[in-house]
């Protein structure tokens, strides 16, 4: 699963701001309306979009009310063989892309958009060099087709495995249709010159600063399992304070590194969480009679993958490792599964307040401890 993330933050490190954009018209994608609204071909990419859309809503009921406001989030790509399968084009899209052949307002058929062999993000630019491109100023969903992942990672066997990531993806764009992230991801942390490829690069070139990050999300993990109420908060104490001690150490050569590590903790974290959620939806389905399926879909294993979820097994290991190009996604995935054990609510006021750091949330609940007033 190593070279999963590997790949999906490098494809990431592209798309690190996003734009909420509203057309006057937005043929195909009346986001809000019911499944039975669309018009889209039998097909297995139906099947498999349609399978991820039913999980998007059942995660969004038991974990993130919000993300289920609409039943897409917009504009979606999906990549097989020599085809890109359009689905939810808003008016922009269409007129951007050529050779198309329209099968209803809300599926278009092109000639494969790129000749990327791998694409699992959310593309976005605001680059006035990509103004002629579809996504620029625009989010649109692309998605390589099972068949075609496994082809770049082998641990990746399953429709259902394949939905985990979409659904990571999906929930980048519930958060590029949030105004307030999208303003403050344009116009603060995309003018920086200081971004995620800066935060990879000094996990790689400064041999102190990855290990002192591992540190913390050691200190996060123990915190998480810990029983003991007050040795919980004598370790979140200790998580906010070797922070700090970093934050310190490399502030002075690096002004920007906080700012734009806390964007990328929340950006990367929450889309880690909700993707590590959706995996208890499928555990939930695995033996289970009413549990939704897709037909004639060779790589859907009936959720065999997911009878157990197991954080230290190999096939879920990544999501807790903080490595050199994600520990952003690491680190802000533990502080939400932390908030989670302490009650504390956040995902309210997360994307809407997005300047405030994830490991804010940890102070503001040290600091109302009756012993620190």
């Amino acid at each position: 699963m190593k070279i999963k993330l590997l790949l999906i933050a490098c494809v990431c490190s592209l798309t690190t701001a996003c734009q909420d954009q509203k057309n006057d018209s937005q043929t195909g994608i009346e986001s809000n309306k019911s499944e039975s609204y669309f018009d889209l071909p039998d097909s297995l990419s139906t099947r498999r979009i349609s399978f991820v859309l039913k999980l998007k809503k059942s995660v969004a009921e038991n974990t993130w009310p919000d993300f289920g406001t609409k039943y897409n989030e917009g504009t979606l790509i999906y990549f097989d063989s020599e085809w890109s399968e359009v689905f939810f084009p808003d008016s922009y899209m269409i007129k951007k892309l050529q050779d198309i052949k329209k099968h209803s307002d809300n599926y278009w058929l092109s000639g494969r958009t790129d000749s990327i062999p791998y694409h699992m993000e959310v593309m976005i630019s605001f680059n006035e060099e990509d103004s002629t491109e579809f996504f620029f100023k625009n989010p649109v969903e692309q998605y390589s087709s099972v068949e075609e992942i496994g082809k770049y990672i082998p641990s990746v066997e399953s429709t259902e495995m394949w939905s985990t990531m979409v659904i990571h993806e999906m929930f980048h764009h519930f958060q590029y249709n949030n105004e307030n992230l999208v303003k403050y991801a344009e116009s603060v942390i995309g003018v920086l010159p200081f971004d995620s490829r800066n935060l990879v690069a000094l996990c790689q070139e400064d041999e102190q600063f990855l290990p002192m990050i591992q540190n913390e999300n050691k200190i996060l993990m123990k915190a998480i399992s810990e029983g003991n109420k007050d040795l919980r908060d004598s370790l979140i104490t200790s998580y906010l304070g070797q922070r700090e001690k970093r934050i310190i150490k490399y502030g002075s050569e690096h002004p920007h590194l906080e700012q734009v590590e806390n964007y990328y903790i929340i950006q990367e974290g929450s889309a880690r969480y909700i993707e590590y959620q959706s995996m208890f939806n499928l555990k939930s389905y695995f033996n289970n009679s009413d549990a939704p399926t897709i037909l004639n879909d060779p790589k859907f294993k009936s959720f065999s993958e997911f009878e157990e979820i197991d954080l230290e097994n190999s096939a879920f290991n990544y999501l807790v490792y903080a490595g050199p190009t994600d520990y952003h996604y690491t680190i802000g995935f533990n502080i939400m599964r932390l908030l989670d054990e302490l009650k504390i609510e956040f995902k309210k006021d997360l994307l809407n307040n997005p300047e405030k750091g994830l490991h804010q949330y940890l102070q503001d609940y040290i600091n109302s401890l009756p012993n620190n007033n």
